[in-house]
């Protein structure tokens, strides 16, 4: 049975998330998921880690999502959470909900932590519907985590997975 490895990493002010399954597979992208782009100050960035993603140019801060269907493993979401949350070191829940998104329960977790140092505060959405596993994510250096939550809040709004 192959695990689901999640690598959080913040290079430079610019967040991502990864798949990686524990067999060397690649992670299969979701196919018809529909979202409205996060609007200006933030412009789209090309990321093989993820399946799209934008930054904020000024702050560095970043809004991204990354889909990985039919993993077999299978992992509960407070896995999944822990798994992106790893990265971070001297990590702190500020907050931990379970909405309910698209008829599925989801996690909506934001945190605090540090990035190889960098202070960073981070909003993750996680979510499984109908074989796959999504995860939205804001993350930025904490000095500028705030100026961009609304952006987050209305992508996650819009998103829809098939």
């Amino acid at each position: 049975m192959s695990k689901v490895l999640l690598i959080f990493t913040v290079p430079f002010f610019f967040g991502c998330v990864t798949v990686n399954l524990g067999d060397g597979s690649k992670a299969t992208k979701a196919k018809g998921v529909e979202y409205t782009e996060p609007a200006s100050p933030f412009t789209k960035e090309s990321r093989e880690t993820v399946d799209a993603a934008w930054k904020n140019a000024k702050n560095g801060n970043a809004i991204s999502y990354l889909s990985d269907c039919k993993d077999p493993s299978d992992p509960p979401l407070d896995h999944i959470v822990q798994g992106v949350l790893a990265g971070m070191s001297e990590v702190k829940i500020e907050s931990t909900e379970s909405p309910m998104i698209q008829g599925r329960e989801a996690r909506h977790v934001v945190a605090a932590g540090k990035v190889d140092g960098v202070p960073t505060g981070t909003e993750l959405i996680v979510f499984k519907r109908n074989t796959c596993i999504y995860i939205l994510t804001y993350v930025g250096v904490q000095k500028f985590f705030p100026e961009n939550r609304a952006a987050f809040t209305q992508f996650a709004a819009g998103f829809r997975a098939p």
